[in-house]
């Protein structure tokens, strides 16, 4: 008995995945609950198991392409005497509709079947895009045929004409003109996956809320020095120190005193929503695009517990092996640029959230200490704030608090808990 599998909804608000991997081919077998696929949603890459034992007959999509919720994923034959035929009956008025729908989806899926499968990650597929590598000329080594990061940039390094030879002409969009003094080239890339949700997500809170962005400079010599004092324990233990840790501790102290920042906007409502607890997200940059893990109570952990969660979840986040779950929810968000970033920026809020905190490079510069001019390590920052809801004096009055505990960081171990 032939089996439509459609694209189940795996939860918040998902309507269309990206094909990041498949497990399968046609003509293989496979038993309830193996891995039939990897997909990309919005936030994360997560795997689809099979929800019936059989033989793959089709594959709904190639690698690549987007597939929306209800369409066919894959279509299996698990025979005739499954006990799924009982749980999965079509409906018999639609018995010829959907045969005749199926038949047209197998001709598009064989149409789609005499291109050459590549297996590989979003992240290698870029690469090779950027590089201008047709990735269906790399030779995989990784396990089950997967081309890898390192198998691109070795096809890269190949003598020029023997890559020419052997690989075929990469696809563009490139547009020549003559006659002009000018040739204009471009590449396009379809926006979908994590960076369609980060654009559509970074849309409606520019349109939505009322971005308004305080500036300052932060003398962060102690807290230096501290952190310096403290990286050989922290190492011992196995944690990576960073400043961020020390911030978030700070930014938490603060926003016991000012809950108005730690609240979020429900607009259909017309409320403000004050929470009672502390959940810090922290931007982060990966290949794929920005995410935003979260310290969870991070008000009630130590600043090593912090930096373990930190340094946990930035790595697994760049490893794209963060769940949904571990990426919603934050109260309020920092962004940190780190030490290659610039100045200062215009860090965008984490809609609804009604604030977020962008931390910047340390930097020596002259600063007038009691009357003298002395060199400090300086921090530069952004605090973003939801114009709406937040008057300009509180933000003030709120930097001025997160600086002096910055500026003096052991008054954070005091207030830590």
């Amino acid at each position: 008995m032939i089996y439509e599998f459609k694209l189940p909804d795996i939860g918040e608000g998902l309507h269309e995945v990206e094909i990041v991997n498949w497990f399968v081919k046609p003509g293989d077998q496979i038993k309830e609950n193996d891995n039939l696929v990897e997909v990309q949603t919005d936030k994360s890459v997560a795997e689809i198991s099979s929800p019936v034992t059989g033989t793959i007959k089709q594959l709904g999509a190639e690698l690549g392409e987007v597939i929306h919720v209800g369409e066919v994923l894959a279509v299996i034959d698990h025979g005739a005497s499954s006990s799924l035929s009982q749980e999965l009956p079509p409906a018999k008025e639609k018995a010829e509709e959907e045969k005749t729908s199926a038949h047209i989806k197998k001709e598009e899926i064989n149409k789609k079947g005499s291109k050459k499968k590549v297996v590989a990650a979003p992240s290698v597929r870029r690469l090779a895009r950027e590089l201008g590598i047709d990735i269906s000329a790399v030779t995989p080594t990784g396990k089950g045929g997967k081309v890898t990061e390192d198998d691109v940039r070795a096809f890269n390094e190949q003598p020029k004409n023997q890559t020419e030879a052997s690989a075929p002409a990469v696809p563009k969009s490139d547009e020549k003109r003559t006659g002009f003094e000018y040739v204009e080239e471009e590449t396009r890339e379809p926006i979908r996956g994590m960076r369609k949700a980060i654009f559509e997500n970074m849309v409606k809170s520019k349109f939505t809320a009322t971005h308004c962005t305080g500036l300052d400079e932060i003398n962060v010599d102690r807290l230096v020095e501290l952190r310096k004092q403290m990286l050989p324990y922290a190492e011992r233990k196995g944690i990576k120190l960073t400043y961020l840790s020390f911030i978030v501790k700070a930014v938490t102290c603060v926003l016991k005193d000012y809950p108005i920042f730690n609240s979020s906007v429900d607009e259909e409502k017309m409320e403000i929503i004050y929470k009672n607890y502390i959940h810090i997200g922290i931007a982060t940059a990966t290949d794929a695009g920005l995410v935003v893990p979260i310290v969870r109570h991070a008000d009630k952990k130590s600043i090593l517990e912090i930096a373990g969660e930190i340094q946990d979840q930035s790595e697994r986040a760049r490893q794209r092996k963060l769940k949904s779950n571990e990426l919603t929810g934050s109260t309020f968000t920092i962004s940190s640029t780190g030490g290659k970033g610039g100045w200062y920026g215009t860090p965008i809020i984490n809609y609804p959230e009604v604030a977020i905190l962008g931390v910047h490079s340390i930097r020596k510069k002259p600063i007038v200490v009691n009357d003298e001019i002395v060199i400090g390590k300086m921090m530069g920052s952004s605090f973003t704030f939801d114009h709406r809801i937040i008057d300009g004096e509180p933000v003030g009055r709120f930097m001025e608090q997160l600086k002096e505990l910055l500026e003096n960081p052991d008054f954070i171990l005091l207030e830590g808990r």
